[in-house]
């Protein structure tokens, strides 16, 4: 949900081309059922991980130009990088923690209905395009049918209230500044300048 509103603060600003592949692509990595949809390595000795946005970029780049599928998917990519930063760096959460992970969980499945109200999203503007020709599936298996279905019923609000790692306050905060991030990318690559560098 927080990608999909990340996207929905960026069109305030940004003048897309297709809304309806661009929601389908943000969400699209984490609709693979096999495969390394994330372009995830080790790196640093294997101390830490890291998603190949250079990768991406490199194989990717002429259709990020033209079709917002490839753009979203690659600002989900983006998205994520940023969001990793945000919770274990700046907010100090450990996923080693027991327990530390189901809350998260739980957080996202409680503030899911209030983000899609809060951002004006609607589950009946996300669909399952075919995309089973794309490019894209080469990176991974994707079951985008299922996984809409699964995120149009997040659109649910959930009554209860108790939050444990993520407030509603830091999801918003999030949101703002990925979409300020995203869109620098965005400017970044649109002027010919290099992206960024997911070792960093």
């Amino acid at each position: 949900m927080m990608h999909l509103a990340v996207v929905q603060e960026m069109k305030k600003k940004i003048r897309f081309q297709n809304a309806e592949r661009l929601d389908l692509g943000v969400i699209l990595p984490d609709a693979a059922v096999d495969g390394n949809s994330h372009l995830k390595r080790s790196i640093c000795g294997g101390t830490k991980d890291t998603y190949d946005l250079e990768f991406f970029r490199e194989k990717f780049g002429e259709q990020m130009k033209q079709d917002d599928l490839y753009l979203g998917y690659y600002l989900h990519l983006v998205q994520d990088l940023y969001y990793r930063n945000y919770l274990y760096v700046e907010n100090h959460w450990n996923s080693a923690i027991p327990g530390n992970v189901e809350k998260l969980h739980h957080d996202y499945c409680v503030l899911n209905g209030r983000i899609s109200q809060r951002y004006g999203l609607s589950k009946d503007k996300i669909s399952a395009l075919d995309i089973t020709t794309e490019p894209i599936c080469e990176l991974a298996v994707f079951d985008a049918p299922g996984f809409v279905v699964e995120v149009q019923q997040q659109f649910a609000t959930v009554s209860e209230e108790s939050l444990f790692v993520l407030t509603a306050e830091m999801a918003e905060e999030y949101i703002r500044c990925a979409a300020e991030f995203c869109i620098k990318e965005m400017e970044n690559l649109r002027n010919g300048k290099n992206g960024l560098d997911s070792i960093a």
